[in-house]
């Protein structure tokens, strides 16, 4: 689930104390009222200890008990304030710990029009030659301009087959030197008329593989990995993120792309080299300096450490959002020569986007440094996802049998 700090209320405001002026004049008041009353209603000797108490005793006690009364309040709502803003600030430290979860990616896939290894996608995307070209989609009889997987248009069921057995070969490649007993999850999101024949090929081609028992999530993309995070933090398991973004009815521009991420949410022995995807923070285009605040914090990562930036979708394209949220945050990488859009030259990838370019980054990170990438997972939607990729040690919260 999300790290929400804005639902957490503000700090309760200073208590203000009782003010000593108004209270003086209240007990001169009081007494000069005090006088008065006496005078007019007593009807003996004005002398003696009765007399005077009445005159002035009494004023002055009903004073002292007022204002006692109100002081104890004062100190009772001053405690509450004080209280209220401990918790307050205990809550959103706690919060905070938990937005700096993240997950080692331990592995990665890829299928692409412009190759299958991150080194050649790397060089394709730094290129001002597109790889899109004119194509007919599975789905239509019309050419269209943009980046196909060409055997997916030539027998589905065959390459959907051949790909998912490639993918659970992968994931046993990745995961064979990790405990057996790591409870496993599945996130898969790929198109609605293929999305039955690859996900039952795909869990069959997993568990004879691996001979893990992988467990499929609910959720879709980021989100499901975001969720991942929280539902399966306190013990050690494993994420295995599949996406199919071969649509029948592509648009101008777009891009087929298959990707498979591995992450671990533990830092595992066998892979020291293993870079942190560090909790995504989802927003709008047009307010992504907050989102990219957000997403170093849980990266817990200063903006100067940044060494580039990766984005894709068609908002971020036409929008001055990103490079506006870049500048306010603070950044030193070079907003010409390191912030990379990869639609240009690889298209736009759909919801295969946000891992294509974190696989870019995680590439690129090893030797390059800490890198953050903000993407679109469709383009028909708003929401734009910010997270940085680094090699660094976070800072964690207690973890069951971690």
């Amino acid at each position: 689930m999300p790290v929400w700090l804005d639902a957490i209320p503000e700090k309760a405001p200073k208590v203000m104390r009782p003010n000593p002026q108004r209270w003086l004049l209240f007990l001169a008041l009081m007494l000069v009222a005090g006088i008065t009353l006496t005078l007019w209603q007593w009807t003996s000797g004005r002398n003696g200890f009765i007399f005077w108490f009445t005159a002035l005793g009494l004023p002055f006690c009903l004073w002292g008990v007022l204002f006692s009364l109100r002081r104890f309040a004062y100190k009772a709502e001053q405690v509450g304030a004080e209280s209220r803003n401990a918790e307050r600030e205990a809550l959103i430290q706690n919060e905070i710990r938990r937005g700096q979860r993240c997950g080692w990616m331990l592995g990665y896939h890829i299928q692409h029009p412009a190759g299958n290894k991150p080194g050649a996608l790397l060089q394709t995307a730094s290129h001002t030659m597109p790889v899109v070209h004119f194509s007919t989609p599975r789905g239509s009889k019309v050419a269209v301009r943009y980046a196909a997987l060409t055997g997916f248009q030539v027998d589905l069921e065959t390459e959907i087959i051949a790909t998912t057995s490639t993918l659970a070969a992968r994931v046993q490649d990745i995961t064979a030197t990790l405990p057996t007993d790591i409870p496993c999850s599945l996130m898969l999101d790929c198109d609605d008329d293929i999305k039955q024949c690859v996900e039952s090929h795909l869990k069959k081609e997993l568990a004879a593989k691996t001979g893990r028992s992988f467990r499929l999530l609910s959720g879709k993309g980021l989100s499901a990995f975001d969720s991942w995070l929280d539902q399966r933090w306190e013990n050690p398991g494993i994420l295995a993120a599949v996406t199919f973004s071969v649509p029948a009815y592509p648009s101008q521009g777009d891009a087929d792309a298959i990707t498979l991420v591995v992450l671990c949410n533990r830092k595992a022995a066998d892979y020291p080299r293993a870079v942190c995807l560090h909790r995504p923070e989802k927003g709008k285009e047009p307010a992504l300096v907050k989102t990219l605040n957000r997403a170093l914090l849980w990266a817990d990562t200063d903006p100067e450490s940044l060494n580039a930036a990766w984005h894709t979708g068609p908002a971020l394209a036409s929008g001055s959002g990103w490079n506006k949220a870049c500048e306010d945050n603070g950044v030193t990488f070079s907003l010409s020569d390191d912030n990379r859009s990869i639609d240009y030259a690889m298209g736009y990838a759909g919801r295969a986007a946000p891992w294509l370019v974190i696989i870019l980054a995680a590439a690129a990170c090893h030797d390059n440094g800490p890198q953050v990438i903000a993407a679109q997972s469709a383009a028909d939607e708003e929401d734009v996802w910010v997270a940085v990729v680094n090699k660094k040690d976070v800072r964690k919260e207690n973890q069951g049998n971690g």
